[in-house]
């Protein structure tokens, strides 16, 4: 197994490649046996790493475990999205990857477009660390997408980045995205009042229940072949004692041919049963 090394004063940051398993998981090991007590933080940084075996995550809680007995700290960063079930279902994602509290899982690149997927919260802390990612990547795109998942919270000073960010990308007639928005990170968006400023573009329903019977879903951005199955997806988890619902199409900034389709076959359905259909455009 190749690992990459790369010292900054008291930190090292560790590349693996590749599976990290019986045969490779002590390798890693022995490296960080063999680092000088002057370092203090550990980065393993998993962006090449494809497999871990129940040896490879049994290596990082001893890897963990002589930091710690060094006064020390062990943290991943950018872990493969196929590794994630792996962290979540033994437990050993908070334990091994929240201790930094807000994690870049996966990065995807095309010509104009960067996506990156988050996880965790954006606060004080972390910030800053998202305002130099976004800087040192962002000048190459005009587009950057964030994937908001596996993000459950975002601070003030969460906002002042991505606000600058935005404002940075629209001087180069780019911006900023918000993708696949957490019901946390949405009601805090909401709370700011930055919903017309950071989502343009996103396929995010707000659903809110005026009553019991009637039900409010405003969507923003475009109806497409992406964004369809959470119109889909929203309308059949309407109560029951639902009889009235308004599709607020304001802020919808797109709609295909796919999508006038798709809805006038759900405007059929809500007359089928006897449900009141209302448009605010």
């Amino acid at each position: 197994m190749f690992i990459g090394e790369e010292r900054q004063n008291t930190t090292v940051i560790l590349s693996p490649e590749g599976r990290l398993d019986t045969m490779t998981a002590p390798e890693l090991e022995r490296k960080v046996w063999r680092l000088d007590g002057n370092i203090k933080m550990v980065i393993l940084n998993f962006s090449m790493v494809t497999f871990i075996s129940s040896l490879g995550l049994r290596v990082l809680l001893q890897i963990q475990k002589i930091m710690k007995e060094r006064q020390g700290k062990m943290t991943i960063k950018n872990i493969n999205q196929s590794l994630l079930p792996v962290f979540e279902m033994t437990g050993l994602m908070a334990l091994l990857v929240q201790e930094e509290k807000m994690v870049l899982i996966r990065k995807e690149k095309t010509k104009t477009k960067l996506t990156l997927s988050l996880s965790g919260k954006v606060d004080d802390e972390t910030a800053p660390v998202l305002e130099k990612e976004l800087y040192r990547e962002g000048n190459e795109f005009t587009t950057i997408y964030l994937d908001c998942t596996q993000l459950n919270g975002i601070s003030s000073k969460g906002f002042e980045v991505l606000l600058r960010i935005q404002k940075s990308l629209a001087k180069r007639n780019g911006k900023l995205v918000l993708q696949h928005i957490s019901e946390p990170v949405q009601a805090m968006i909401e709370t700011t009042g930055f919903t017309d400023v950071l989502m343009q573009e996103e396929d995010l329903f707000v659903q809110k229940d005026a009553a019991e019977t009637e039900a409010l879903l405003s969507f923003i951005g475009r109806l497409d072949s992406e964004t369809i199955p959470v119109l889909q997806q929203k309308m059949r988890q309407l109560g029951q004692a639902v009889t009235k619902v308004t599709l607020d199409f304001s802020k919808l900034t797109y709609i295909s041919k796919e999508g006038f389709r798709i809805f006038l076959q759900l405007q059929g359905d809500l007359q089928q049963k006897s449900i009141a259909l209302e448009i605010k455009l």
